[in-house]
């Protein structure tokens, strides 16, 4: 297509960027045919641009075009092009406009006068005589408005009409054909650009320093009262001004020093530090980050299960006993989210608190398919499922272990710890959790709401069990949010999935039996003679162990074992050389077959402080502690005084039963609290080791507040848990 020949002038400047990004500038010589001929600023041998090669720059946004030679620009009008037209003061823009004015009739009348004084002097005779009584009424009008802003600004009355004193304003005064030249001629050679007019009041004043300024070590004035600013006034705590101001001249004085007087202190603030730098200054740069930065709003993934988040909620719902209906405190809930389509991949929901193992039940829900055919209620099924490629989480310690980075190596999916304190970057999720809130739990009894706790008790209004508890958030999930229309992707959730999983298949789990093994707890253990010891239980199995042992290196080795954190009454091996998972039974099933590591871990202390020091732990101890411990907790759930007793007996007795069930593989597990006799009498008071057990159970929440505050508590570390389980412990003992 042919090019469009463009219009420039003589001495105008054309701006080149190269492949490169630099610029290089060329000075028009003159109209060539089918170009122009430009002069290099360089040096360089001028050449004939031709018309394609200048539009084709153009269409690329590769030219700039500056109506004038910047060479010959001095260093005012320089800065004055630079400067936008908005830029500049609503009084000095008006004076340009009048100045306008005045050079367009001087373009008007100089060719009709021999010399051009003449024909500045006519342009300002005939351009004052036309608009003197206009330009009048615009600067009373000006002056009038100026004075009401100042007036408000003041906080002063603002006077009457009957008794407002006149106006000043400065008389329109018609300019002297010097004056106009010196509008005229800038303005014709440089573009004849409306900037060019500006009234040049920005450069009054003295712009040199003071005091004498030292370029070396020594100190000045100057010096000293930025070290006076830095010091005394943006420091915490915060001090004003002119206490700052005083601390500079106590120490100019000390230095025998020049010191400025307090406005020039104030604008030596002003004009070298910013707010944000005060800010920073005083509470660090994270705040100022979060107060003064720019946050953009992320494209959402294109597939599927490209980028998931997680993260653990506390409800705001005390749940009660299914059978005795005690409040048993509050829940967690673990929630996995698909970015692209929004919808919930999967969910936990135990008084277990942020934990690997929560964490694992979640990614196992998360991974295969769920089976929602024998739940009752429900009008549409939870289709969505698979293996992610990204996990962003948070920093707690379950999203940083061992065993989950070991997860996303072997089923290929990667995990990203996101910054301390940063929900933004996460916000899907954070908003979800505020979506459930409200729509599911703020309209049961025994919801827990800031506006509610002076004239509501909700542990005592509480009457949802876990299990009504689960049921209401699943149906919510499948009925309600996956089929509203989402205000972000602007369609329904699982329509989404459906949509987007037919361009892009979600990729499954190699079979069932990985989603135990392949997101268990990772430990690392050696080989015995007997079998491998874990946690004061014995694992074996005599064909696949001898085959390991038997290996270069076998007996030294530290093997690789997946344990199921609710279930170890049989962990797996990892044959490294053929790439095989094998089976070790626990050698006691009695006391390992679906006991929780939290459980194992009680039944271990009560077996230790009922057994004199160095007295070894057997299995007849650990199945009475297992006795011990369960009859507690069955005790409390129906005689104990406080709610954040029974709340601790809750968080013993979760078991890891899934969200839902799973299809064709339900991880099997016992009803989620142990089964009540309602008919028989309750037992007698317990005995000083289960009176000492109910003290020694953490709480369900992770804290020692009680289960009906509002909030959301830290996580706590589970063998800190453990750790203050004991010291409880021996206190009771003693």
């Amino acid at each position: 297509m042919a090019a469009t020949p463009l219009k420039f002038q003589p001495g105008d400047t054309l701006a080149f960027r190269n492949a490169t990004g630099a610029t290089e500038l060329w000075g028009i010589v003159e109209r060539k045919r089918g170009g122009y001929l430009l002069r290099p600023f360089n040096g360089s041998d001028p050449r004939t641009w031709s018309d394609d090669e200048i539009d084709s720059a153009y269409g690329a946004r590769r030219l700039n075009h500056f109506p004038c030679n910047v060479q010959g620009l001095s260093k005012n009008i320089a800065d004055i092009l630079e400067k936008t037209w908005d830029y500049w003061p609503e009084e000095a823009r008006r004076h340009a406009e009048r100045r306008a004015v005045y050079v367009a009739k001087v373009d008007a009348l100089i060719d009709a006068y021999p010399v051009r004084m003449e024909a500045y002097a006519a342009a300002a005779e005939a351009v004052y005589t036309a608009h003197c009584e206009e330009w009048k009424a615009e600067d009373t009008e000006l002056a009038i408005r100026r004075a009401a802003e100042d007036a408000v600004l003041r906080r002063r009355r603002k006077p009457r009409h009957s008794d407002a004193q006149p106006v000043s304003t400065s008389p329109v005064r018609k300019p002297s054909p010097y004056t106009i030249r010196s509008w005229y001629i800038p303005w014709s050679q440089y573009g004849r650009d409306i900037r060019l007019l500006i009234p040049h009041c920005h450069l009054r004043g003295n712009r040199q320093a003071r005091y004498c300024r030292r370029w070396d070590d020594a100190p000045d004035t100057y010096k000293v009262m930025a070290a006076a600013v830095e010091d005394y006034y943006m420091r915490m705590p915060r001090k004003r001004r002119n206490y700052a101001y005083s601390k500079y001249k106590e120490l100019c004085e000390d230095r025998k020093l020049p010191y400025v007087s307090f406005r020039s202190f104030r604008l030596f603030i002003d004009r070298n530090y910013t707010e944000r730098a005060e800010f920073e200054s005083r509470y660090g740069r994270r705040a100022a980050y979060l107060k003064y930065g720019i946050f953009e709003r992320t494209t959402p993934p294109e597939r599927p299960l490209e980028e998931v988040e997680v993260d653990h909620c506390l409800i705001d719902l005390i749940v009660v006993h299914p059978l005795t209906g005690r409040p048993l405190g509050r829940p967690w809930l673990t929630v996995i989210l698909d970015r692209a389509t929004r919808v919930i991949l999967g969910a936990h929901l135990s008084f277990e608190v942020p934990s690997y193992a929560s964490l694992q039940r979640a990614l196992a829900h998360a991974f295969w398919k769920k089976d929602l055919s024998g739940i009752n209620g429900l009008e549409h099924d939870w289709p969505c499922h698979g293996i992610p490629e990204w996990v962003f989480c948070d920093n707690g310690k379950e999203l940083r272990s061992k065993s989950l980075r070991l997860t996303e190596t072997m089923l290929n999916f990667a995990v990203v710890n996101l910054p301390r304190k940063t929900p933004w970057l996460k916000g899907a999720i954070e908003r979800l959790f505020g979506s459930i809130g409200v729509q599911v739990f703020s309209h049961e009894e025994g919801a827990i709401l800031s506006r509610t706790k002076d004239f509501y008790d909700p542990v005592a209004r509480a009457r949802l069990t876990l299990a009504e508890v689960s049921q209401k958030i699943l149906k919510w999930i499948v009925d309600d949010y996956h089929e509203t229309v989402h205000p972000t992707i602007k369609c329904r959730p699982i329509e989404k999935w459906r949509h987007l999983t037919e361009l892009y298949p979600v990729r499954p789990v190699p079979d069932f039996d990985h989603i135990i093994r392949m997101t268990g707890e990772v430990i690392e253990q050696s080989i015995s003679n007997v079998g491998v010891h874990y946690k004061g239980l014995l694992y074996s199995d005599r064909k696949v162990l001898e085959e390991l042992r038997a290996r270069r290196g076998g007996l030294k080795k530290k093997w690789i074992i997946r344990v199921d954190p609710y279930d170890y009454g049989e962990v797996w091996i990892l044959d490294d050389h053929v790439g095989r998972w094998y089976v070790l039974p626990c050698t006691d099933q009695t006391i390992s077959r679906n006991v929780s590591r939290y459980q194992h871990k009680v039944h271990l202390l009560i077996a230790k402080h009922n057994l004199p020091p160095g007295t070894p732990i057997t299995v007849k101890h650990l199945e009475k502690a297992k006795a011990l411990a369960e009859e507690t907790v069955q005790v409390l759930f129906e005689n104990g005084a406080a709610t954040a007793t029974a709340a601790k007996a809750a968080r013993y007795a979760a078991n890891g039963q899934p969200f839902s069930p799973l299809l064709n593989g339900a991880i099997t597990a016992d009803p989620q609290l142990p089964p009540q006799d309602t008919d028989s009498s309750p037992p007698s008071a317990p005995d000083l080791k289960t009176a000492a057990l109910a003290d020694a159970l953490p709480p369900a929440d992770g804290t020692s507040t009680p289960a009906s505050s509002p909030g959301r508590p830290e996580r706590q570390n589970f063998d800190d848990d453990i750790e203050r389980m004991v010291e409880q412990w021996v206190n009771e003992m003693k």
